[in-house]
């Protein structure tokens, strides 16, 4: 499968006749800067698939809340990281969040590892 290689690969377009198991635990990863994503993205062991959410936040505790930034997709180690950066900067500057110089703040993933079977 072709995941966030010429378009993002949103969970909900996965073909009904594919089960996502989605057991796995989430896992979070904040970026210093969205340059970053490339690497986070060449990590993925091969044969992998992840399920991720981005979001940002103004902390990087996990019991304070975040904002979403989009809705869940799926990306492996030969996605497209720049078509993903750019998700992610374009859905930042559309929500309308006020970044003053005095507050900071985190880019994240929320991401698990998720496994394709036929139905």
């Amino acid at each position: 499968m072709n995941l966030s290689i010429n378009q993002i690969s949103f969970l909900r377009d996965t073909p009904s006749c594919i089960k996502v198991d989605k057991t796995s635990g989430w896992r979070h990863h904040y970026f210093d800067v969205l340059s970053e994503i490339p690497s986070f993205i060449k990590l993925i062991g091969d044969g992998k698939i992840y399920l991720i959410i981005p979001f940002m936040a103004t902390s990087k505790s996990l019991s304070k809340p975040r904002l979403r930034l989009s809705q869940p997709f799926l990306v492996n180690n030969k996605s497209n990281s720049i078509l993903i950066a750019k998700l992610v900067l374009n859905q930042w500057e559309s929500s309308g969040f006020n970044v003053n110089e005095a507050s900071s703040v985190y880019i994240g993933f929320e991401f698990k590892e998720v496994w394709f079977s036929y139905k």
